[in-house]
């Protein structure tokens, strides 16, 4: 079936957007695009936290193509000053005549109040198009603003039947390097890596990231990147791998009345103090609002048995990343995903399956949470 028009260029905007992951949050991703006529006369995306957003950048490549023109850009446009001046006033003194989105921001200083501001002015708006797919592109920053907490995803990696580590806990070779390198690129797209003081421990990662190829250096460097640990007892060494970048932000969360003792953290360490749960386990939930108030807007959770139950108990995940690495390591499953509360066979999955990849010899599912309730 031939495609709107309308349609053609929202399709073009989302394609666009999908330039910032990574590099944008806790702010949307969003791609624009200034049609003159029958021919694109701008185009442009939001680049990074603090630059420009995608509508600024398709009206300066459009110039005085813009008047007239219209505009096209997969969520609205802002109306409020934050980083950077409303879009809404450019759009106006640009004349452009009509506005084209996907869906409203539902961030409420801008909810709506764009599409008013515009009619005022003599701008045409249309809205509406696309919507579940701008959604879906978007889905970190619509949870960030409505349910006022990171976009998180739980992150495992398991043998064919269904351990996370070996009997002494070690879980470092399960999968290829390959798999270990996808995963390595795969955390770029969010703000932060959460694990627990028993990986630092058995396996001593670093805890970094890589920088996909198409990623200019410049824009890389202005990446927010956090490495968060939870520590109830602080145990973790000061020389420990994940500290070894002294450019990255590390948060170590410890019990409420632990005392850093005499370890010397590097400058770049936050410690912070959280209360226990009745479980002796570190108050998740104290720990993701700390994360939210950090304008963390997507957090990837890397971590063993007891921090997954803990997420997966309060249903504080959004997305899951399983890896199946091809190895048996066989005797009883010492250290499973899971401990959490039982779900009888016969009920509906919370979860649905998005996407199979094969690497090398190992199979990466990916599932999105279906009944986010929290």
């Amino acid at each position: 079936m031939k495609q709107s028009r309308d349609i053609i260029f929202l399709n073009k905007c989302l394609a666009l957007a999908k330039n910032g992951s990574g590099l944008v949050s806790p702010n949307p991703m969003v791609g624009a695009v200034v049609v003159k006529g029958n021919h694109i006369a701008g185009y442009g995306w939001h680049r990074a936290f603090g630059l420009p957003h995608a509508e600024v950048e398709a009206i300066k490549m459009a110039g005085a193509g813009a008047r007239n023109s219209t505009l096209y850009v997969n969520l609205e446009p802002c109306c409020h000053y934050g980083k950077t001046p409303p879009c809404t006033d450019l759009i106006i003194n640009s004349g452009v005549k009509k506005v084209v989105f996907c869906t409203l921001d539902p961030n409420p200083e801008v909810n709506g109040k764009s599409v008013e501001i515009l009619k005022n002015n003599g701008v045409e708006v249309r809205y509406g198009l696309l919507e579940s797919e701008a959604r879906r592109l978007n889905a970190f920053y619509f949870t960030f603003v409505e349910k006022k907490r990171p976009f998180i995803s739980l992150k495992w990696a398991m043998s064919v039947d269904g351990k996370i580590a070996d009997a002494s806990g070690m879980s470092k070779w399960i999968t290829t390097c390959q798999a270990r390198e996808f995963q390595k690129q795969l955390r770029f797209e969010y703000d932060a890596i959460l694990t627990g003081s028993g990986t630092i421990l058995k396996d001593n990662p670093v805890l970094d990231f890589n920088v996909p190829g198409q990623i200019k250096k410049r824009l890389a460097k202005r990446k927010r990147f956090y490495k968060i640990i939870l520590d109830s007892t602080l145990k973790i060494a000061p020389d420990a791998n994940v500290f070894s970048n002294a450019n990255a932000n590390v948060v170590i969360f410890v019990a409420n009345g632990v005392v850093e003792s005499k370890k010397k953290f590097p400058e770049n360490v936050e410690i912070v103090e959280v209360e226990r749960e009745s479980n002796g386990l570190l108050d998740i939930r104290a720990v993701i609002f700390h994360l939210y108030s950090k304008g963390i807007g997507k957090l990837f959770v890397q971590g063993g048995t007891k921090i997954l139950t803990s997420f997966y108990n309060y249903g504080l995940f959004d997305n899951i990343y399983l890896f199946v690495g091809g190895k048996i390591i066989g005797g009883p499953a010492i250290y499973p995903p899971f401990e959490g509360k039982i779900i009888p066979l016969e009920s509906q999955s919370e979860i649905h399956l998005e996407e199979v990849i094969r690497i090398k010899n190992d199979v990466l599912m990916v599932f999105r949470n279906v009944r986010r309730d929290n």
